[in-house]
């Protein structure tokens, strides 16, 4: 086989695994109860489950790598039981800051991590779930999932929750492999309220290392080749 031949046979499985990537399933793996912040108190570390960190509360932006943009509302809220996400049931709700995605317009809320990176798993806290509010995962501008209503917590035994105020999940997502560049919030009413935006972060490889690292390998493939044949 020609160096030609083994660098395209290596293009071709390393587009294949790109592509693979890209197209894995985003499936629910895990649904906790009134988890904002994991097991310890605030401010989060390591104590999310699969290993995951928390990486933006609305009031810190604890991984310079990732980004907001939307309506954020400063806690607590004045007035009764108005407050959200709830926390430990409680109607008083988080009194730090939390996303508040309203029904107009859509997506008004935008998590994404920064040029070159991807996000490799996710998790977040929902409060006062409603069955109208969307989650949608992309790589760039492929739209990867979208879950809404009921499939966002994907928890038979959480059922219709119809914006109770003291109903609060942090929700784990599996990405399979797939990179994911950001996430938009929608909801086509309001609101879809959350806060504790955790996950891992790593480096997606740029194009031109794909193909250096390719034509590395068609050449180390070349070289074993020619070395075959001098020794026969």
């Amino acid at each position: 086989m020609t160096m030609k031949r083994i660098a395209g046979a290596f293009a071709a499985l390393g587009l294949l695994t790109m592509s693979s990537a890209a197209s894995a399933a985003i499936t629910v793996s895990a649904t906790e109860i009134d988890n904002l912040y994991g097991t310890d108190a605030s401010p989060p570390s390591s104590d999310l489950l699969f290993g995951q960190t928390m990486l933006l509360d609305f009031d810190t932006i604890l991984n310079p790598l990732v980004s907001y943009t939307g309506n954020v509302v400063l806690g607590p809220q004045q007035g009764c039981c108005t407050a959200s996400p709830p926390y430990n049931g409680s109607l008083s709700g988080d009194n730090t800051n939390y996303a508040s995605v309203q029904a107009n317009p859509a997506p008004s809320g935008l998590f994404s991590v920064a040029s070159g990176y991807a996000l490799k798993s996710f998790s977040f806290y929902l409060g006062s779930p409603d069955t109208y509010n969307t989650i949608r995962f992309f790589n760039g501008a492929t739209q990867l999932a979208a879950f809404s209503g009921n499939d966002i917590w994907d928890d038979p035994n959480i059922g219709n929750a119809n914006g109770a105020r003291t109903w609060g999940y942090r929700i784990y997502y599996d990405f399979g492999g797939a990179n994911v560049t950001s996430i938009a919030f929608e909801s086509t009413q309001n609101a879809f309220e959350f806060d504790g935006l955790g996950g891992t972060v790593g480096v997606v490889p740029e194009p031109a290392t794909w193909a250096m690292m390719i034509m590395g390998f068609g050449a180390a493939g070349a070289m074993l080749r020619r070395r075959r044949t001098a020794i026969a």
